[in-house]
C-alpha cells in the first residue's frame, strides 16, 4: 500500500512517521515536539494534525497531547518501515553517505509497493543467510576476503523472557510475512521478548518502542540471530 492507496498525502504520512517516533521514546507527544522533530514551525504542525484527526489516524485537539490511532499507527510503522528498508540498501548496499540516504529515503518511502517492499526485506534476509555474499558487499567484490560462517538461526518463540536478538527472516506464508513486515519485522531490528506466550496467550515483544502481541504460531515464524556475546560466554564453557 502506497501513500495513494492509504488516500492520505506523502506529507501527512512524514507527520505520522515523526509521532510514532516521538510516542517510541516519550509518553506523549506535543504540537512542539512535532515541529521540532521534523524541523518546521508549530504554525504548520496544527493544520496538519488536524486532517489527520479529520481522517481518524491521530487523536487531537487543540493543546491536548497528540496519540495515534489504531490505523494511524499502520500506516506509521508502515511508513517507517519502507524508510528503513530504503535507508539501509542506499546506505550498505549502494554506498552511499548515511544522510543522502536519509533525505533519498523519505522522498521515495512513500511510493514503495508493498511487493517491492516484501522483495526488498526478503534481499536482507538473504543477505544474512549468505554472510558470504554480504562479505563480497563490504569489501568491494575482493574475492580474496575471508568468508564468515552464517551462525544457526534462534527461533522468538524459544527467547528467554527480557532476552533480545535481531531478526534474522520472517519463515512464515506471505500473508503472515505481509502483516509482520507492515508492523517493522524486518532483518536487522533487535526485538525483545517480554512475555512468552502459550496456548490461548499471545506472546509480547517489544520493537522499535512499542510492545506488540503475536500468537505463538507466528512467534515461531519469527527467526533471529544468535546474541554473540551469550554464543561466546557457551563456547567458552565447553
Amino acid at each position: 500500500m502506497t501513500n495513494a492507496d492509504s488516500g492520505i498525502t506523502g506529507s501527512l504520512e512524514d507527520y505520522l512517521e515523526a509521532i510514532y517516533r516521538i510516542l517510541a521514546t516519550n509518553s506523549v507527544a506535543r504540537v512542539k515536539d512535532i515541529a521540532e522533530d521534523m524541523e518546521v514551525s508549530p504554525a504548520s504542525v496544527t493544520p496538519a494534525m488536524k486532517r489527520l484527526a479529520d481522517k481518524q489516524l491521530i487523536r487531537y485537539s487543540k493543546r491536548n497531547y497528540i496519540d495515534l490511532t489504531d490505523k494511524g499507527l499502520l500506516i506509521a510503522r508502515r511508513t517507517m518501515t519502507r524508510h528503513k528498508l530504503l535507508s539501509r540498501f542506499l546506505t550498505e548496499i549502494l554506498g552511499i553517505n548515511r544522510e543522502q540516504s536519509e533525505n533519498d529515503a523519505c522522498a521515495m518511502e512513500h511510493f514503495l509497493s508493498e511487493s517491492s517492499m516484501e522483495r526488498l526485506a526478503a534481499f536482507f534476509e538473504f543477505l544474512a543467510a549468505h554472510p558470504e555474499l554480504q562479505a563480497l558487499i563490504d569489501t568491494g567484490f575482493d574475492e580474496s576476503a575471508p568468508l564468515e560462517i552464517g551462525p544457526e538461526l534462534l527461533r522468538l518463540a524459544n527467547l528467554e523472557p527480557g532476552s533480545s536478538g535481531r531478526i534474522a527472516m520472517i519463515n512464515a506464508g506471505q500473508q503472515v510475512r505481509r502483516e509482520l513486515i507492515d508492523s517493522g519485522f524486518i532483518q536487522g531490528t533487535t526485538i525483545t521478548l517480554i512475555r512468552p506466550g502459550g496456548t490461548d496467550l499471545p506472546f509480547i515483544v517489544n520493537l522499535d518502542g512499542y510492545d506488540q502481541h503475536l500468537s505463538p504460531e507466528i512467534a515461531e515464524s519469527v527467526l533471529l540471530h544468535p546474541d554473540r556475546e551469550q554464543t561466546g560466554e557457551n563456547e567458552n564453557e565447553k
